[in-house]
């Protein structure tokens, strides 16, 4: 027998044994990355932007706001991809998991739209020469 044949196999079994080892911890879960993020440079930059009393104000309200309601559907995009991974490990019915997908895939909704919201907030307060100093910051990143 060559062994060519035999180490892809032995490769094969060893990370399954790996996988299921104690050793082998939950990975965290994640988010996927931002489709854009706007406001740190706009706070950042503030000074520099030329952000006027009124445009700060706006800013500072919508701030106390805002990020806590999109880290709360983010935490719970998090807690429903570890239910949906666990369902998928034991097995679970596949309505459970279907329930679970489409919470997901309403809630990723929901953060992409928080996102466009962010976005259309700024265009918003700033001036047009305001947000495209911010578009060209970000761009620069």
């Amino acid at each position: 027998m060559k062994l060519s044949h035999v180490f892809p196999i032995s490769a094969l079994a060893l990370g399954c044994a790996l996988m299921m080892s104690p050793l082998h911890a939950e990975p965290v879960v994640q988010l996927a990355s931002p489709v854009i993020e706007l406001v740190p440079i706009v706070k950042q930059q503030g000074d520099a932007l030329g952000l006027n009393a009124e445009q700060k104000a706006k800013l500072d309200a919508w701030m106390k706001e805002a990020p806590a309601k999109r880290k709360a559907v983010e935490q719970e995009q998090i807690e429903l991809r570890q239910k949906l991974r666990a369902a998928m490990l034991t097995l679970n019915s596949d309505e459970e998991r279907k329930e679970l997908i489409a919470k997901i895939t309403e809630n990723e909704a929901k953060l992409l739209n928080m996102r466009a919201g962010c976005a259309d907030f700024l265009r918003g307060i700033l001036t047009a020469e305001q947000f495209d100093k911010v578009v060209a910051a970000y761009k620069a990143k």
